[in-house]
C-alpha cells in the first residue's frame, strides 16, 4: 500500500507541481493583504487627528460627493475605532473605496481594487489570470483536487511505524540531500493540516458540484448561488434611475445600531440595510442582518449570524478558514507560514526526484563501465 501510495504521490506532483507553487505563494501573500495595505498607506486608513465628533452622516456625505469625479456614495463603513477613517464603497465601478476623515470630510485616498496589485494576485492565485474565468479556473480547481491526494498520500507514507525523533526533526549536518529529504518530508508532514484545509475550502470557488455537496453534508439547503460569499458587486451594464438616498435615515439607523450593540468592531450601512460585526465574533464574515425603512430609518427586520440560512454560515467558515481569518494574528500567521511552506514543498520535491533520477542514471553508466572493463 505504502508502495502504491509513494508512486501515486510522485505521479501526481509532477506535473501540477509549479501550479501548486503559483497558488500556494500567492494565497501566503494575501493573507495579509489588508495588513500589507494599512502598512504602505497609512494616511488612508488612518485619521490625521482625532476630534470632539465626526461629521453627521447626512452632511459628511454630500461633501465626499463632491469630491469624486462622477461617482459617489453608496455604502459606508464605520469602525468603532476613531482613529480608523471612514470606508465609502463607490456607486460606479468595482469595489472602489473612498477613504474618509470623518471629522474634517476629506476624502484620503480612493482605492481602486481592479487595478491593484492584489487583483492581480487574486487572479493569479483564482483563475491563473484567466479573463474569461474558465480554463484558469477549473486548472486551479482541478490541481487543488489532485493537491489533497498528495497531502493525503504523502502524509501516509511519511508516517513512521515507530515513533523516532529523527523523523520529526530536520537534520542540518548530514548533508544537502538529507537537509533537502528532510524540509520536504518533516515540514510538510507539519503542515499538512492547515494545507488539507486550505485546499478543501479553496474547492468552494471553483466547482458547483463541490459547493453543493459541501452544503448538503452540512445538511444546508441547496438554493441558486449569487456569487459567493453574498457579497454582490456593481459590475456595470445599463444604469438605471435609481431614488436619492435619504442620508439622514442612514445616521439614524447607525445610532440605533451602536446603542443595540456596544460592542461593535465596525457598522456598515446601505440603502435600506445594515450590518454589524462585534469584536466577539470568531469569523471575518459573522455580521448580523438589519433591514430599516428608508424614509425613517426605523429597523424592520433583523437576521441574527447565528440564525442565519446555512448556505451563509458555511461560506463564512469556508472564507474564514481559507484565508486563516478565525483567530486573529495568530491564525494568519501560521497560515501564512504553511502556505509558504506548501509553495516549496514542489521544489524540493523536484530537487530529490532529479537528484535519485541523475543517481540513477551515474549507477547504470559506472556498471555499463565497469562491465566493458
Amino acid at each position: 500500500m505504502r508502495k502504491f501510495l509513494k508512486q501515486l504521490h510522485k505521479w501526481l506532483s509532477i506535473p501540477v507541481g509549479i501550479l501548486i507553487v503559483i497558488i500556494c505563494l500567492t494565497g501566503a501573500i494575501l493573507v495579509f493583504q489588508d495588513e500589507i495595505l494599512e502598512a504602505s498607506h497609512p494616511e488612508r486608513y488612518f485619521v490625521e487627528e482625532i476630534k470632539e465628533g465626526p461629521i453627521p452622516l447626512e452632511d459628511l456625505i454630500p461633501l465626499v460627493n463632491n469630491q469624486l469625479d462622477s461617482n459617489e456614495v453608496a455604502r459606508v463603513q464605520i469602525f468603532d475605532n476613531p482613529e480608523r477613517t471612514y470606508r465609502m464603497s463607490l456607486k460606479e465601478g468595482f469595489r472602489i473605496t473612498a477613504f474618509v476623515d470623518q471629522y474634517t470630510g476629506k476624502v484620503t485616498g480612493i482605492y481602486e481594487f481592479r487595478e491593484s496589485t492584489f487583483y492581480t494576485m487574486m487572479a493569479l492565485h483564482r483563475w491563473l489570470l484567466d479573463g474569461s474565468r474558465t480554463w484558469g479556473k477549473y486548472t486551479v480547481g482541478i490541481s487543488t483536487l489532485l493537491f489533497v491526494f498528495i497531502l493525503v498520500s504523502g502524509f501516509i507514507v511519511w508516517m513512521p511505524r515507530r515513533l523516532k525523533k529523527s523523523r520529526f526533526k530536520i537534520q542540518y549536518r548530514k548533508g544537502i540531500k538529507r537537509l533537502f529529504y528532510d524540509l520536504h518530508n518533516v515540514l510538510g508532514a507539519y503542515a499538512c493540516l492547515v494545507l488539507l484545509i486550505c485546499a478543501l475550502t479553496g474547492m468552494m470557488w471553483s466547482f458547483e458540484w463541490y459547493r453543493n455537496t459541501v452544503f448538503k453534508i452540512f445538511g444546508a439547503e441547496v438554493k441558486q448561488e449569487q456569487g459567493h460569499g453574498g457579497r454582490g458587486q456593481n459590475r456595470g451594464g445599463d444604469k438605471e434611475e435609481k431614488p436619492q438616498l435619504n442620508i439622514g435615515a442612514w445616521g439614524r439607523v447607525v445610532n440605533t445600531l451602536k446603542d443595540k450593540n456596544p460592542d461593535y468592531e465596525y457598522i456598515s450601512v446601505q440603502d435600506g440595510s445594515a450590518s454589524v460585526h462585534l469584536k466577539s465574533a470568531l469569523l471575518s464574515r459573522d455580521s448580523d442582518q438589519y433591514k430599516f425603512d428608508k424614509s425613517t430609518g426605523e429597523i424592520i427586520k433583523v437576521s441574527l449570524f447565528k440564525d442565519q440560512e446555512g448556505t451563509s454560515k458555511i461560506w463564512a467558515w469556508a472564507y474564514s478558514l481559507h484565508v486563516g481569518n478565525y483567530w486573529g494574528i495568530w491564525s494568519k500567521i501560521f497560515t501564512c507560514f504553511f502556505a509558504l511552506v506548501g509553495a516549496s514543498l514542489p521544489l524540493t520535491g523536484y530537487y530529490i526526484y532529479f537528484t535519485k533520477r541523475s543517481g540513477k542514471a551515474k549507477r547504470r553508466i559506472r556498471e555499463k563501465t565497469e562491465k566493458v572493463n
